[in-house]
């Protein structure tokens, strides 16, 4: 017996090492800058210098440092970034708590919420003799209505459905819009997704391949990046609609939103309307610390066909007009119906 309370003694006291060890706010702060030391793939475009980054705020760590102020140090650390995929989350002592990036966003800052503006949107296309919006997948996250002239198409996210449901959403979509001079693509309240449902999307739009975008990964603990990897675009489905479109974006319009304009720029037919986008591009590097913190960060960087990086800008649009909320009409969607007049 004594044996075995012996034994047990010293799992207890391992099991209580090992925990202290994952709470070690210097150990999880050294883990959260390297990883992001190793693999982050914007340091020099955003002209952030990471190890100075680290002798400002590795002093203001400690062994008596709270999970909530390691938190604080750890956040504002992050946020010298200003990037929209560098992520912290995580329990401390105060509770669970997010860190994202500081900075705002015009569209929100002008209504207070994307749901105010969509009442905007139906009332203009009412105005303009469209038909209802109606749901053309389960979820509503894809929305479509018609005039005499035009086809109008709402997405509001690049996930929540698999690709078969995007294929007989689209299908649905573009059987109304066959015999449409023109149609509206509307991404301003899509703050992202899969890059593979947004070019699924783009499938439907296209009169023959064409290059969409490049993309590199950088590896791991050097300053090098793998090879270009090659985006296409290429036409899918029975149906393509490839006579004017405009796509009207915003500046919450972000990631795989951007991809998807990025590469639907590449037809000559399209003309986007609205705001610059976010400029948040890569796919999220996602990771945890000892103390159970999940954090993520961006590992790569996306180039248009002419090697242009939009990383940190977003893509101008080639008309850039902004709603207020003292508007009574969506002065983005009446401009895209005016450049469809006069097509």
């Amino acid at each position: 017996m004594k044996l075995i309370f012996l034994i047990a003694i010293i799992i207890f006291n391992l099991d209580v090492q090992a925990q202290n060890l994952k709470d070690d706010p210097v150990q999880n702060f050294e883990k959260l800058w390297s990883e992001f030391n190793l693999r982050y793939a914007n340091f020099k475009l955003k002209s952030v210098n990471w190890q100075n980054i680290y002798s400002q705020y590795r002093p203001q760590i400690t062994k008596s440092t709270t999970s909530n102020e390691l938190f604080d140090v750890s956040c504002h650390m992050l946020q010298q970034l200003s990037d929209g995929h560098v992520n912290l989350s995580g329990l401390t002592n105060l509770g669970v708590r997010r860190c994202s990036t500081p900075y705002s966003y015009e569209i929100i800052d002008e209504f207070g919420s994307l749901e105010k503006i969509i009442p905007l949107i139906k009332n203009t296309l009412v105005n303009q003799n469209f038909s209802a919006l109606s749901k053309i997948n389960g979820m509503g996250l894809i929305r479509c209505a018609v005039s005499e002239d035009y086809g109008y198409l709402i997405i509001n996210q690049f996930e929540g459905f698999a690709i078969g449901e995007v294929k007989k959403s689209m299908r649905k979509a573009l059987e109304q819009f066959e015999d449409k001079k023109g149609v509206i693509i509307d991404v301003r309240l899509n703050g992202g997704g899969y890059d593979k449902i947004a070019y699924e999307i783009a499938s439907r739009f296209v009169d023959k391949k064409r290059l969409g975008h490049y993309k590199q990964t950088r590896i791991k603990g050097t300053q090098n990046f793998t090879s270009r990897q090659s985006w296409y675009l290429k036409p899918k489905g029975k149906i393509q609609f490839t006579k004017p479109i405009i796509i009207l974006t915003s500046d919450w319009s972000a990631s795989a939103t951007e991809i998807f304009a990025l590469a639907m720029r590449e037809l000559p037919y399209v003309t986007i309307v609205g705001n610059q986008t976010e400029g948040i591009f890569s796919d999220m590097f996602e990771f945890k610390l000892p103390n159970g913190w999940k954090a993520s960060l961006s590992h790569q960087k996306y180039f248009s066909s002419k090697m242009v990086n939009y990383e940190g800008k977003g893509i101008e649009p080639d008309f850039k007009i902004l709603n207020y909320k003292i508007d009574t009409s969506d002065r983005v969607l009446l401009k895209a119906i005016e450049i469809l007049d006069n097509n």
